[in-house]
């Protein structure tokens, strides 16, 4: 019987073997001197007996018999072999008492060496074992700029407050926001049961995942983990198990599938076609007049319009839609949506009120309209934000580096001594790039020009006098009024006085535009038209982000009469070229703090790419703000979609 079991085992590692070899792919487990060869490291550090993933034994630590398992550390040797016999006594160790014996693993970049007991991984693996005991010592690799060195320094630290292998994220900041989710940080131990409940939580979870083909699709078992935790809450992890978390997974199957970004988002940068309007009978003209039945959009803000400035831009284009589609929509608005609770209640009005789309405004009410969209699957959700992996809610978000763009170049024509200012409110995906655009437009113009970057989001300091001191001469101010704030200056501005003195008045020259009534319009008109749900169709697995700009007229600038002639012929230039596609700000070379980042003769950059970037351009003077520097009302935003990793409680009072 036994012997059997290992013949069937050797049967798949000589698949696997076959399989690795036609795919190009070494078909033995890779050994980690070779992997170390020439790149050295920066120590050892002993962990002690771990409890470890099988899934994450990724090898062994030296060459000797490599070639007597198959990359997946199935046998290879002949049934009649030595070798044959030592795994068989395993094996029927195995299923009487079960193998205890810890092995002597090396743990690089959490993934697992093998250097003494090869052989009862193969056993364990072969017998379905999820995990095995282990003396684990930890090779610390060397510093590198690489997605792969930051993720495994959060790991480091996420291992030093709750110790447990095996949670992967395939990018930067998972690990805070897991913490986030869990109700704990980075820098205080949780406590054993806490560490005991996540690991069996997320035991269970990888179980299920796999049940429901985990192992046949491309998914990150910690991005999907988080996945998980947005939509059903931490308070129940580790009490959930079996069948009833089977069923959990396989009930947001498809948000799993999407959830580990990147590749999996689909940045649509322009409208579907419009709805084909055929030439009504008499009954269809007779039903639109008995029972007319106008598209219902509920608008769920996270504040009131009448005191937050970036509401305020939505409300506009909700008075907006309602007047350019007339009779067709009706719109319903709901304020102050941003706890769970007053959420539920605009949702609950939303519904009764039979709304076909329900429209949120703020990231950070994303973790709500998603667990709504999958409750109600009969009703469209979209949030405003950009980057986000889920399939049952679609984000949206305009293209603004194209408006900062035009602003950057007239900025380069309006300033007298290459000094240029930008206040940037908060380090969230696409905010980069829009600095980015603004200061490629002024170097176009003006390769000298420098441009000094301050943060409205970072704690507390003097900007304005900061600006002074600097000597810029113009500022890119925020993008939009603050209802609270009316004396603040908001667009492109020069000082009123001639001299830089941004405390005092200052004269607007030109502002970004945000054309919400007509993106509101095309999203209305992609929902009635087939081409809404034509996406998913023709975009299998992957989240749907719209994305729109100034050729599909969500984005512009709007110029003041103060600005001379020559300089709005320019602008204008610059304008079309982008409408027709001749020139894009992030095409051919570019140039960041720390070098190239691409040569000349590049094409642009890939939507991914322009929203995530986390470079800033070679005339920029300045930085990202670290995470300490986050003013504490701003770092749930920065935490859900910031482009730097913040811990959930790093600004805790």
């Amino acid at each position: 019987m036994v012997r059997d079991e290992y013949v069937k085992a050797r049967k798949e590692g000589l698949r696997e073997v076959q399989r690795a070899a036609a795919a190009g792919r070494f078909p033995y487990p890779p050994a980690l001197d070779d992997i170390l060869h020439g790149q050295g490291t920066r120590g050892e550090v002993s962990v002690g007996v771990r409890e470890i993933p099988l899934r994450l034994v990724a090898g062994t630590k030296t060459r000797g018999r490599q070639d007597a398992f198959s990359c997946g550390f199935m046998p290879l040797l002949d049934p009649s072999s030595e070798f044959a016999d030592k795994w068989c006594r395993l094996l029927e160790a195995q299923y009487e008492e079960g193998i205890h014996d810890a092995i002597v693993a090396y743990e690089y970049l959490q993934h697992f060496y093998v250097q003494e007991g090869n052989k009862r991984v193969s056993v364990l693996r072969h017998a379905g074992a999820p995990s095995i005991a282990a003396n684990v010592v930890r090779v610390l690799p060397m510093p590198q700029d690489s997605l792969e060195y930051r993720v495994y320094q959060e790991f480091l630290r996420f291992y030093a407050v709750a110790p447990i292998y095996g949670m992967e994220f395939s990018r930067e900041g998972g690990y805070a926001r897991l913490a986030r989710l869990m109700g704990h940080d980075l820098t205080s131990p949780w406590g054993e049961e806490a560490v005991n409940r996540l690991r069996s939580g997320f035991g269970e979870f990888v179980c299920a995942l796999e049940s429901c083909g985990g192992g046949s699709v491309d998914v990150c078992p910690g991005d999907a983990f988080l996945a998980y935790l947005d939509i059903y809450g931490a308070d129940d992890v580790g009490n959930v198990h079996g069948r009833t978390m089977a069923e959990r997974v396989s009930h947001i199957w498809g948000e799993l599938k999407v959830s580990g970004g990147g590749d999996k988002i689909a940045y649509l940068e322009e409208p579907g076609p419009k709805p084909v309007v055929a030439v009504p009978g008499i009954r269809d003209l007779y039903a639109a007049v008995v029972s007319p039945r106008p598209f219902r959009v509920a608008f769920l803000y996270d504040k009131d319009p009448a005191t937050d400035g970036w509401d305020a831009q939505h409300e506009k284009g909700r008075l907006e839609l309602e007047d350019r589609l007339s009779n067709q929509v009706e719109t319903l608005r709901f304020c102050d949506c941003a706890t769970s609770e007053a959420f539920a209640r605009a949702l609950d009005a939303a519904l009764a009120d039979d709304d076909d789309l329900i429209v949120t405004t703020s990231g950070m009410q994303a973790e709500f309209a998603l667990r709504s969209a999958l409750a109600h699957p009969g009703r469209d959700y979209i949030n405003c934000s950009v980057s986000m992996s889920h399939e049952a809610l679609r984000m949206y978000y305009p293209r603004l580096f194209e408006a900062k763009f035009l602003l950057g170049a007239l900025a380069a024509c309006l300033t007298t001594n290459h000094r240029i200012g930008y206040v940037a409110d908060t380090p969230v995906f696409s905010s980069t790039a829009e600095i980015n655009a603004f200061a490629i437009g002024v170097s176009m113009i003006d390769p000298g020009a420098r441009v000094y970057l301050k943060w409205l989001s970072a704690a507390p300091y003097e900007w304005k006098r900061e600006l002074g001191e600097d000597g810029v001469d113009v500022v890119e101010f925020r993008d939009y009024p603050e209802p609270t704030l009316p004396d603040e200056p908001w667009g492109l501005c020069v000082p009123a006085s001639g001299t830089a003195a941004w405390t005092d008045e200052v004269v607007c020259m030109a502002q970004p535009v945000f054309a919400w009534g007509r993106f509101y319009e095309l999203i209305v008109q992609s929902i009635r038209s087939d081409s809404w749900r034509r996406d998913p169709a023709r975009l299998k697995e992957r989240a749907l982000n719209y994305w729109w700009g100034m050729r599909e007229g969500v984005v512009d600038v709007r110029l003041d009469q103060k600005v001379g002639t020559d300089q709005r012929r320019l602008i204008e230039v610059l304008r079309q070229s982008l409408l027709s596609g001749g020139m894009h700000p992030f095409a051919g070379r570019l140039v960041s703090q720390d070098g190239v980042v691409q040569p000349e003769g590049s094409p642009r950059l890939s939507g991914e790419k322009i929203v995530r970037m986390s470079w800033l351009n070679h005339n920029v003077v300045g930085r990202l703000p670290e995470p300490r520097e986050i003013a504490q009302d701003r770092v749930g935003e920065v935490a859900v979609s910031g482009l730097i990793p913040v811990d959930p409680q790093v600004q805790k009072p």
